[in-house]
Formats: structure tokens, sequence, C-alpha cells
């Protein structure tokens, strides 16, 4: 049997759709921008989740990175609209406070760089750690919170 000519095209449309969709899957992984992050650009979710999903905590003091919440004002945005939710489902996150004078010290004045470390702790293969928060209780994805 004979196709016609709107289910060829019909076909041709659908295989140029999948493959449009593959490539923008393959670039976000190619970015190395983790699913679950709110915000592409906010990579303490990798290590942290929403622990410290909190203007306020703009410096990992266990690596040394600092994250410029002004740079990107969508993920403040974000974090206006998913604060009630966070807090509500988990009240112990934000009770952690930084050492006084901590913006002062030459760690956070010169932060590390997070793509430097990444890059760094890729494995030969090219794929990513499993990046984990130290000393922290194995993370349950729900999704959105």
């Amino acid at each position: 049997m004979l196709r016609s000519f709107p289910t060829r095209w019909i076909a041709a449309l659908a295989a140029l759709v999948t493959v449009a969709g593959c490539a923008a899957g393959m670039a976000a992984v190619d970015a190395g921008h983790p699913a679950g992050r709110p915000h592409p650009s906010y990579y303490c979710y990798d290590c942290h989740g929403y622990r410290y999903f909190d203007p306020y905590y703009d410096w990992c003091a266990g690596y040394g990175f600092r994250y410029r919440w002004s740079a990107y004002p969508e993920v403040n945005d974000l974090y206006r609209a998913r604060y009630l939710r966070i807090r509500e489902s988990h009240p112990e996150y934000g009770r952690y406070r930084y050492r006084a004078g901590y913006r002062e010290a030459r760690r956070y004045r010169e932060p590390a760089s997070y793509e430097a470390w990444k890059f760094r702790e890729e494995g030969r293969d090219g794929k990513r750690a499993s990046l984990r928060e130290k000393n922290a209780p194995a993370r349950v994805v729900t999704g959105d919170p």
C-alpha cells in the first residue's frame, strides 16, 4: 500500500521533532546541569539540594564556592515563589548560620571556582562524580518542594 502525500509529511515532521528533542536533551546533559536544579546556574543544589536555597547562603563553607544571588534575579524570584513550601516541608532548613566575620576571610573574598572543581572531579570517562553534602544523610528526591 502506498503512503499518501500528507502521511509522508507527518512522518517527516514527527522524525524532525524527535531528533530535535534528542538534541536538546543531549545539550542539557553536555552542559552539565542536572535536571533537578531549580535553575541551571544554581550549582549548590548538586550537593545540598534545597537546604541552602536562600540568598543568605551565598558561600559554601565546605568547598569555598560563592554563589552570587545578585547575578541571577530569576533565581531570587524562584526562591520567593518556593520559600513557604520549602520551609513548611523542611523547618530545619535555614538554621545554619555562618561564623561572625566570614566575609572578611580570604576564602570568601577569593572564592573557588565551582566549574574548575567540577572539571577536576569528573572521571576520565567523562562521567560526572556523584556529589553529596559532607556528612549528610542520603537525600530522597521527591520533586519540586
